[in-house]
């Protein structure tokens, strides 16, 4: 049997015990977040990585609301744009991060021309969703590169 002086040692235990086990409890969901947060942005960008070069491959331009010519690669790009939205990351431009490079020649168009290999690279930053897990990397963030190869169809060069 406890005697009333032991008790009265033990009063605020629980509290304590139950705010070390809540911190520890939320750090370890937060950190289940985190991650997979990162992950969904990663498979998203594969996705529209994928989504944007099976539309490569096939030499289609579109077209703005006026009927005028879009160029491939901004057409390529802006498929890329729309499937990126849910990410949260802003869309890299034309330019060192996302980037086509043709593997058999140089580039006869901007994307590639009829049968030729391209690798379509993008790179982007991801931050950390809370800001006790940007601590763990770096100042940029995440840093996703994304790529994938694709041989263009036969298409009319026109």
């Amino acid at each position: 049997m406890l005697s009333p002086a032991s008790v009265r040692d033990q009063r605020g235990q629980a509290a304590v015990e139950l705010t070390l086990g809540f911190l520890l409890f939320f750090s370890i969901f937060m950190a289940v977040v985190e991650f997979s947060h990162l992950l969904y942005t990663k498979v998203t960008l594969q996705h529209a990585l994928r989504s944007a070069g099976r539309y490569m491959v096939t030499g289609r331009t579109s077209q703005d609301g006026n009927g005028n010519n879009i160029a491939r690669s901004d057409a390529i790009h802006n498929l890329f744009c729309a499937n990126v939205i849910a990410t949260g990351l802003q869309c890299p431009s034309l330019g060192p991060n996302f980037t086509f490079v043709c593997l058999d020649a140089p580039c006869s168009q901007p994307a590639g021309g009829p049968n030729q290999t391209v690798i379509a690279t993008v790179t982007l930053h991801k931050h950390s969703l809370t800001p006790f897990f940007s601590q763990f990397f770096s100042a940029a963030g995440v840093t996703f590169q994304i790529t994938s190869t694709w041989k263009n169809e036969p298409f009319g060069s026109s």
